[in-house]
């Protein structure tokens, strides 16, 4: 159901389209898993768990801090309402901002929710298995507390974005068990850690700037499953299957720029500075890198900009989004209305294509 939902994001309207159960004809079911070599013996071979206890000892961690600090979505919404009186009045437009940056927010921890469940469900390594089993649970109280949130809001939500919808079906119907992880645990993650913490600090929503910090600190520990497992697989990746891994990122990447672009006025309405946002989630990016790089396997197959690379990433947001208080003189104005415009078009191709 989740991913048959999530297949029919473009043409729904409304949280209210979510109570449909009915299935996307286009919605293929996956291709059945092969259970000869089931059960795996070697997970209670001794030598093998003195390796894997050691190998994987900070997975194995991250579940149960997970379990650990797990929080109840209705809960907290409750008790954030009344130590706040309720949803704080806003104008309209800002009410529309906040329903069109958390549509994409909404129907990304429903994605998130359904790619750890494949994940889970692909890994034999037990304590990779438990750290995606604990994030499952995670991206459902995610997921179920984001739209409590935004009922309570009383604004109809908007479609997700082209640009979005494309990046969030890429990930669920790759077959790459490393797409997946790349794509959701290294890029999407840590998207989301920063948006989180620049609502956060806006506060133009009390309810909403209090929520942010419980969904940051499940989303950073679902970066550490990235970090600490993809570095062992990389290793073994194929010149090809290497240059593969960094179109797809690049692809990720681009395509969620273009979606910022056409929310750049709904950030602005709420005080978000997005040239902040994007310059830490950089920076953020490359710490993640640098973390992989001292495993065995490190980075082989992620796009790392260094050099001449890195200088134009940090040119594109100066350009793409200045600063709040920098000076936007009219040739930059002119630029940013061509890249709305581009950005507008691209995305009618995508739905049309879709």
């Amino acid at each position: 159901m989740i991913s048959g939902v999530l297949r029919r994001l473009g043409e729904q309207a409304s949280l209210r389209a979510f109570s449909s159960s009915s299935s996307s004809p286009r919605a293929a079911a996956p291709p059945p898993r092969s259970s000869s070599g089931f059960p795996p013996y070697r997970l209670i071979e001794r030598d093998y768990l003195a390796e894997a206890q050691e190998k994987f000892a900070r997975l194995e961690r991250l579940y149960h801090i997970g379990q650990k600090n797990a929080w109840d979505g209705r809960a907290v919404l409750k008790m954030l309402l009344e130590k706040h009186g309720g949803i704080r009045p806003l104008p309209r437009e800002k009410k529309e901002a906040i329903a069109r940056i958390f549509s994409v927010i909404l129907w990304g921890e429903l994605a998130a929710w359904n790619v750890s469940a494949d994940i889970a469900e692909s890994l034999e390594d037990v304590e990779a298995k438990m750290a995606a089993s604990g994030q499952v649970f995670d991206e459902a109280r995610h997921f179920y507390t984001m739209r409590d949130y935004l009922l309570e809001l009383g604004i109809e939500i908007p479609p997700l974005d082209g640009f979005t919808r494309a990046v969030l079906i890429d990930i669920l119907e790759t077959e790459s068990i490393l797409e997946k992880l790349i794509g959701m645990q290294l890029l999407v993650e840590n998207i989301a850690v920063n948006l989180f913490r620049a609502v956060a600090k806006s506060r133009i929503e009390p309810v909403l700037a209090d929520l942010m910090p419980y969904f940051e600190q499940d989303e950073a520990r679902h970066v550490g499953l990235g970090v600490l497992y993809l570095p062992s697989k990389l290793r073994a990746i194929s010149r090809l299957e290497s240059l593969e891994l960094q179109l797809f990122q690049l692809k990720v990447s681009t395509f969620v720029v273009w979606g910022t672009v056409l929310l750049r006025d709904s950030f602005e309405a709420l005080g978000v500075d997005l040239n902040s946002t994007f310059t830490h989630g950089l920076k953020n990016q490359l710490e993640i890198f640098a973390s992989m790089g001292r495993f065995e396997g490190g980075t082989r197959g992620i796009y790392v900009p260094t050099g001449l690379l890195a200088r134009m990433n940090d040119l594109a947001i100066e350009l793409y989004f200045p600063r709040a208080s920098a000076p936007r003189p009219a040739w930059m104005k002119a630029v940013h209305g061509v890249m709305g415009e581009v950005a507008r078009g691209c995305e009618h191709v995508l739905k049309w294509t879709a």
